[in-house]
């Protein structure tokens, strides 16, 4: 691989065949209640969520929602923070998405105070979300939404 965007190139829901059995289950449900990746990301949060994060009070899984947002979106933009990690993924020519979620979940973790096994199914949502859109079209999204939020 060269560029961030060879990684998005498989059919975008194969994201989730990274992920065990059981979380597979778990997300296609919530997807079938909820219709929506996003919610289900929240519903995941939400329902892991009382030992693992201590960000805010009522809401704090979509706090950490957010800051999990906010670090997907450094690693792909190009913080330094994750430059090693980033070239880690593109030095494996044809790398397996269980190896990219897997990556980014260990490098996000630390930042974020939790586990990357706690985070992968987080990861794994997230990626089949911007597959859908493509890297740089959901960049711009983050990009904007933070740009309306910041004027409120």
């Amino acid at each position: 691989m060269t560029t961030i965007e060879e990684i998005f190139t498989e059919y975008p829901d194969s994201w989730l065949l990274c992920l065990p059995g059981y979380q597979q289950k778990t997300i296609n449900e919530l997807y079938c209640q909820l219709g929506d990746y996003e919610q289900v990301a929240q519903a995941w949060l939400t329902a892991s969520m009382s030992t693992n994060v201590p960000f805010g009070a009522q809401k704090g899984h979509s706090i950490f929602y957010e800051k999990v947002l906010d670090e997907i979106e450094a690693f792909f933009s190009g913080d330094e923070r994750y430059s090693e990690n980033r070239l880690a993924i593109l030095k494996e020519s044809g790398a397996a998405q269980n190896y990219i979620v897997g990556a980014i979940s260990v490098a996000l973790a630390p930042i974020l105070g939790t586990s990357s096994a706690f985070l992968a199914p987080i990861i794994a949502i997230v990626l089949v979300t911007i597959a859908k859109m493509g890297i740089n079209a959901w960049l711009a999204a983050r990009k904007e939404k933070r740009a309306l939020k910041d004027n409120q």
